[in-house]
């Protein structure tokens, strides 16, 4: 694989594939009328509402969908915002063999104390990351990682313990550290103070308060519109909107379905982030004495319910039907042949007569009730498997530590579990089949039991040519399809809003917006 230039291209990874197209030439002058020129804020200050943000700003601690937080940091290889990964702090990398790969980093590139980046930080960060002692969460997104060595002062290798075919990926999801600062102050004064490479620096934090960044004027290639961005906890949605209408917020998230028309009467602008997750349910094929183990009975829950009722009736057309899996059209390894399940209760009855329940049965569902949304969406669910003749015994819970228990296997869990499967920040379907697959042997952790989908799944991990691996992911996808031991709902959706005055307030791929493109008007 040859290495990816910086400048004089358009270059672009999608999974591990890597292509380069030729700069667009500039499009001569047609006399065509030009655009107005949108005439900018004075003051390129915002607030913006958040319903959860980090508990520490130290991005091994505590992990998110945006490993950078916020433009704070930087990782080797960055991501644009459809999610195909790009250059940052390296402009270019190759592999050297099958388990090392080479980064060559540039040369203008400083942390927020003006000091340069270096290899030195590179292998630190690393190091820190995969110390045992630590017990770092960022571990869980390393794989098969074992550490950074240094080449030269602007070149590092990075080392797996055996071929992964989504390094590159994984390595896009570590940010990194200034060594000498951490070292300087210490951890504890590192969380308070925390500095990084990127386009926006931190000049407050406080915990489950607030993070106001101020843009970098230092940062040699993403420069900012904004000067300053406040983020605010507001857990509460009421006081999220309050703010909003009031002018005290610029911007909110999580805004609840069911606001979003008199929102938009009033003149805010809607932006639904939904892509990367999906929003379903487990359909345990394990657990012994249930239903759900034959594979009939979820087919038949799948063809009982309309979930283009939910996506258009719930959810206000702000997301789609899940595509009979559990990724996404923007996701590596998504399989362009399959449809959703349509709803035909009738077919629904036949697979439940085939399978020996010609009357239903009753059988025990969790849900977790982690937005105002999925309020209505298990009545509604409990009611349509009702005119199949499967009567649901629903335990509701809002708490994410009972869902954690759950999804884990900590606790015992019921054949039906409602869940949020995400692919993100990677959008590589290798992060949400994992919870279907072979590793999940001990414990209450395993749900699915497919040899096929195990052979698929297991292969996909080993192979390193991705036109091959991507096969394999769709062909496991499918086999899922099939065999599905999920209840395909609706892809995940973050409703955001915000002021008209906000320009350029796109959806991210890795869900968070793109503030260094985001710019108010006056």
């Amino acid at each position: 694989m040859r290495s990816l230039p910086f400048a004089g291209a358009a270059c672009f990874l999608l999974g591990t594939v890597l292509a380069c197209a030729p700069a667009a030439s500039p499009t001569p002058s047609t006399g065509a009328a030009t655009q107005p020129t949108l005439q900018l804020a004075a003051d390129q200050s915002i607030s913006v509402g958040v319903h959860n943000i980090f508990a520490t700003m130290d991005p091994m601690t505590t992990l998110g969908t945006n490993p950078n937080r916020y433009g704070v940091y930087e990782s080797l290889i960055g991501q644009d915002d459809d999610g195909k990964l790009i250059p940052q702090l390296a402009l270019e990398w190759r592999q050297l063999d099958e388990t090392t790969w080479q980064f060559k980093l540039a040369t203008n590139h400083r942390w927020h104390d003006g000091t340069p980046v270096t290899a030195d930080d590179v292998v630190f960060t690393y190091a820190r990351a995969l110390d045992p002692a630590r017990r770092s969460p960022i571990v869980s997104r390393m794989g098969r990682i074992s550490g950074a060595t240094r080449v030269d002062q602007h070149t590092v290798n990075v080392t797996v313990a055996e071929p992964d075919p989504l390094l590159l990926v994984r390595v896009r999801m570590v940010p990194i550290l200034p060594k000498a600062y951490i070292e300087r102050v210490g951890d504890a004064e590192f969380e308070a103070k925390p500095i990084g490479s990127g386009p926006f620096k931190v000049v407050f934090w406080k915990p489950q308060d607030r993070i106001t960044i101020e843009r970098n004027p230092d940062h040699p290639t993403v420069k900012p519109t904004l000067e300053r961005i406040t983020v605010r906890y507001i857990p509460e949605a009421s006081a999220r909107l309050a703010g909003l209408r009031s002018g005290e917020l610029d911007a909110i998230n999580q805004t609840p379905v069911d606001q979003v028309d008199a929102l938009r009467a009033a003149g805010f602008v809607i932006v639904p982030f939904n892509t990367g997750s999906s929003w379903g349910a487990w359909m345990d094929s394990i657990i012994e004495g249930s239903p759900t183990r034959d594979k009939r009975v979820r087919q038949a829950i799948n063809y009982a319910i309309d979930k283009e009722a939910i996506a258009r009736v719930i959810f206000k057309g702000l997301t789609i039907p899940d595509q009979g899996q559990v990724i996404q059209r923007e996701t590596f390894g998504f399989n362009p042949n399959l449809k959703p399940y349509p709803y035909d209760p009738a077919k629904a009855r036949q697979l439940l007569a085939e399978a020996g329940y010609p009357n239903g049965f009753t059988i025990r569902m969790d849900a977790y009730l982690f937005n105002a949304e999925m309020h209505q969406v298990y009545p509604f669910i409990q009611a349509q498997l009702r005119e199949v003749g499967i009567e649901t015994q629903i335990t509701q819970y809002s708490d994410s530590g009972s869902n954690s228990d759950r999804f884990f296997g900590r606790v015992a869990r019921a054949p039906i579990t409602g869940v949020s499967l995400t692919n993100l920040p990677a959008l590589d379907a290798d992060f949400a089949l994992t919870w279907f697959s072979p590793s999940q042997q001990t414990g209450g952790a395993r749900r699915y039991d497919n040899m096929e989908f195990d052979r698929l799944f297991t292969a996909s991990q080993r192979e390193m040519d991705p036109k091959k691996r991507e096969k394999l992911l769709q062909d496991a996808v499918a086999v899922m399809h099939e065999d599905p031991p999920y209840l395909f709902l609706v892809q995940g959706t973050i409703v955001w809003a915000h002021s008209p005055k906000l320009d350029n307030f796109n959806r991210r791929a890795d869900g968070d917006p793109p503030y260094y493109k985001i710019r108010k008007l006056a």
